[in-house]
């Protein structure tokens, strides 16, 4: 029960700190920006909360809109951050930039179970998407 409590309390968090932002590309233009609503369709939010405890980054297309979810899985402490910190269109794909953080030694955190995310949310242009990981990970496993 206090895990599934401090699931809500994290998602809850976590969707206040959310934000989709369009990222100018290499021909200035942008993919096609929207913002996060309130409240998200039953379908995406049934997929978040299925993924949170999975280290991974994942697509869904529902309705028109592409949702890009990055997830650093089920963590010991707080402290733990993952931020989409850019997205840019190329040619023939998108590319998502996700930065990882870890606490420090120093730092004072939460002793309790977190999942960290972010998600964002764009027009869907129909193109495959390769994720890039930065800061604490090198690379982010692709989850189907």
């Amino acid at each position: 029960m206090i895990k599934k409590l401090l699931v809500v309390m994290i998602l809850a968090l976590a969707l206040l700190f959310i934000t989709a932002c369009g990222v100018p590309t290499e021909s200035g233009e942008e993919p096609g920006e929207v913002t996060l609503p309130d409240e998200l369709p039953a379908e995406v939010q049934a997929w978040i909360d299925s993924r949170i405890e999975q280290f991974g980054a994942q697509t869904f297309r529902h309705e028109g809109i592409l949702y890009l979810l990055v997830t650093y899985g089920e963590k010991p402490t707080g402290g733990f951050e993952v931020e989409i910190t850019d997205i840019s269109e190329e040619e023939d794909k998108l590319v998502v930039t996700a930065n990882f953080v870890e606490p420090g030694e120093e730092d004072v955190v939460i002793q309790a179970l977190t999942y960290p995310y972010d998600l964002a949310m764009l027009e869907d242009p129909g193109l495959p998407v390769e994720f890039i990981a930065t800061g604490a990970e090198s690379e982010v496993p692709v989850i189907d």
